[in-house]
């Protein structure tokens, strides 16, 4: 059996933020599925963390259920998509503890849609992220 790799999966962009109170718009759906713009070697049972780009924080705690696919792409640039569930979740990104907590510079996201994380990092994002989660 393969072992469980962690990613920190960013999301927005320079020039669009997700709102303060991302699950009410739009964020039910990014629980349920999140997008690359490129086929990413993440595989079901890997665990993403959820950074806010805007915000340099990390903010829900989520679990890879199926294999990449891109078929019905949301968005034109953003085609490969992976179906996710949901395990901790910061409601609101003002609560949300920064990108640091993980021993991460926010600049490591510049240009990525994704980076892999070591089991450390992942272990502090969980205590962080828990430590605020509603």
């Amino acid at each position: 059996m393969r072992e469980r790799s962690h990613w920190l999966k960013a999301l927005g962009r320079a020039g669009w933020s997700l709102p303060d109170a991302w699950l009410e718009d739009g964020g039910t759906e990014r629980v349920k599925r999140t997008a690359f713009p490129r086929r990413p070697r993440i595989e079901p049972g890997d665990r993403l963390v959820y950074y806010a780009a805007g915000w340099k924080s990390v903010f829900a705690l989520v679990e890879v259920t199926a294999p990449p696919t891109d078929e019905d792409p949301p968005w034109p640039r953003w085609p490969w998509t992976v179906a996710v569930e949901p395990l901790v979740v910061v409601p609101l990104l003002s609560n949300a503890p920064p990108i640091q907590a993980l021993g991460i510079p926010p600049r490591s996201m510049s240009q990525q849609s994704h980076i892999r994380l070591t089991p450390e990092c992942y272990a502090r994002a969980v205590e962080a992220i828990a430590s605020v989660a509603g």
